[in-house]
C-alpha cells in the first residue's frame, strides 16, 4: 500500500461537497439528457481514448441511425464503419455490435442488470461493466480511469510512478470503491470523472475552483506538479508500409471520369475499407511488375511520409500514386491482375467512384492519404 488515503475514508464530507459540485456543474451531454442503459453503453465506449469534443456528435449520429439493440445487433459492416469515422480503434465497434447480438440471442434482449453480468457480454471489460453498473443499475462499483487516478493522487499526494502500474489502478479501485457513495454511485463516479476533465487538469489545474481542495494534500503541499508522476512513455514499434493510391480513367459514357481502387483490410485496420497497404518491400516488387504494364500511365511515389499512430504501433506510410488507363471493360480485370501480384494481400479489391470514396473512408489514416490527392 502507497496510498495515504486514511483522510479521504475517516472523513467522507468530501464525497458530499464533490456531489453538490457536480449537481451545478456538470457538463450537458446527449446522453445525460436522455438516459438509458443502451445509450450509456454507446457513450462509453466511445469516449475511450477519445475527446468529448469529438465523441458528441458521432455519438448523436450512431443513436439517431441505431436507436437501440437490435438495429445495432443487425447493422451491416459499411454502415458500422461509417458510425465509427474519426472514433479510431475500429475493434471497439465490432465489439459493441457482438455484445448487442449476444444480448438479443442469448440474454432475451435483456440487459445484464449487474457488474458480474456485464463482464459476460463480449467486448465487456471490468471499466465499462463498473460504468454500466453504477450509472444505470446503481451498483456502488466505483470507475478507474485516467481523470480518477490523477484526482486520487492529488487527493492522496501520491508521486510514486507506481501509480500507473496494474497493483497501483487496484489500490485506487479498492480506495474508491470504498468511499463510493452507496446512494449515488453513479453520480459519484461521473463526478470523479468530471472533476478530473474540467478541474483537476493534468497541465494548469484550476484550484481554486476544486470542491475539495479542503483535502487535497497536493494542493495543500503545492505538489500538483508532480502528483501524480508522469505516466511513463509507451514503447512504440515503428512501422513501413506503403499505401497505394491507384487512380483509374475509364470510357464508361455514363462513369465518372475518375475511380480509385479500395480494398477491404486485413491486418492494420483490419475490416475497415480503405488504400490498399503493403509492406516496403512488397510495393517495391509491385511497382516493378507494374512499370511494364501497358494500362499503367504514370508511378510516383510521395516526397515525405505520413506518420500514424495505431495503438502500439507508429506507421510511417509512404504513399504511391498510380494512374491507369482502363476500358469498361478492362478496370475489374486490371484489379484482378493487382490481387494476383500482390500474392493474396488484398481481400477484395474494387473500384468505386473519386465521390464515394472520399465520402465512404473510414478511418484518419485513410483520410489522411486522402488529402491533397491528385487526380489526372
Amino acid at each position: 500500500m502507497f496510498l495515504k488515503d486514511s483522510h479521504l475514508r475517516t472523513n467522507q464530507d468530501w464525497v458530499s461537497l464533490l456531489l453538490q459540485w457536480y449537481d451545478l456543474n456538470q457538463r450537458d451531454f446527449p446522453w445525460r439528457r436522455d438516459p438509458s442503459v443502451y445509450r450509456t453503453w454507446i457513450c462509453e465506449v466511445m469516449s475511450q481514448q477519445t475527446t468529448m469534443a469529438v465523441v458528441v456528435p458521432r455519438f448523436l449520429a450512431f443513436v439517431d441511425e441505431l436507436p437501440d439493440l437490435h438495429s445495432l445487433a443487425r447493422c451491416p459492416d459499411e454502415q458500422l464503419r461509417r458510425l465509427w469515422a474519426g472514433l479510431g480503434y475500429y475493434a471497439r465497434a465490432r465489439n459493441l455490435r457482438k455484445g448487442a447480438e449476444y444480448i438479443v440471442s442469448g440474454l432475451g434482449g435483456k440487459f445484464p442488470s449487474d457488474f458480474e453480468s456485464w463482464l459476460e457480454v463480449p467486448g465487456v471489460g471490468p471499466y465499462t461493466a463498473s460504468v454500466i453498473s453504477s450509472i444505470s443499475f446503481g451498483e456502488p462499483r466505483a470507475c478507474v480511469d485516467g481523470n480518477v487516478i490523477r484526482v486520487i493522487a492529488r487527493l492522496t499526494g501520491c508521486a510514486d510512478v507506481r501509480i500507473w502500474t496494474e497493483s497501483g489502478r487496484r489500490e485506487i479501485q479498492t480506495l474508491t470503491d470504498a468511499v463510493i457513495n452507496r446512494q449515488r454511485p453513479g453520480d459519484f463516479n461521473q463526478a470523479m470523472m468530471e472533476l478530473g476533465a474540467t478541474v483537476c487538469q493534468k497541465k494548469s489545474p484550476d484550484c481554486p475552483a476544486c470542491p475539495v481542495k479542503s483535502v487535497c494534500h497536493a494542493f495543500r503541499c503545492g505538489q500538483t506538479d508532480v502528483c501524480p508522476p508522469n505516466k511513463p512513455r509507451r514503447q512504440f514499434e515503428v512501422v513501413g508500409l506503403s499505401a497505394l493510391r491507384i487512380t483509374s480513367s475509364q470510357s464508361q459514357p455514363d462513369a465518372e471520369e475518375h475511380s480509385l481502387l479500395v480494398e477491404r483490410r486485413k491486418g492494420f485496420l483490419s475490416g475497415t475499407v480503405g488504400f490498399p497497404l503493403l509492406n516496403e518491400t512488397d510495393a517495391d516488387k509491385l511497382k516493378r511488375w507494374l512499370s511494364s504494364d501497358e494500362c499503367v500511365l504514370e508511378i510516383k511515389d510521395s516526397e515525405d511520409c505520413l506518420s500514424h499512430t495505431i495503438t502500439h504501433h507508429q506507421l510511417k506510410i509512404r504513399v504511391i500514386d498510380i494512374k491507369v488507363r482502363t476500358s469498361a471493360g478492362s478496370a475489374d480485370d486490371f484489379s484482378l491482375k493487382l490481387l494476383s501480384l500482390a500474392g493474396g494481400q488484398f481481400a477484395s479489391p474494387r473500384w468505386v467512384s473519386k465521390s464515394l470514396t472520399e465520402s465512404g473512408i473510414s478511418s484518419s489514416l485513410d483520410r489522411k492519404i486522402w488529402e491533397n490527392i491528385s487526380l489526372f
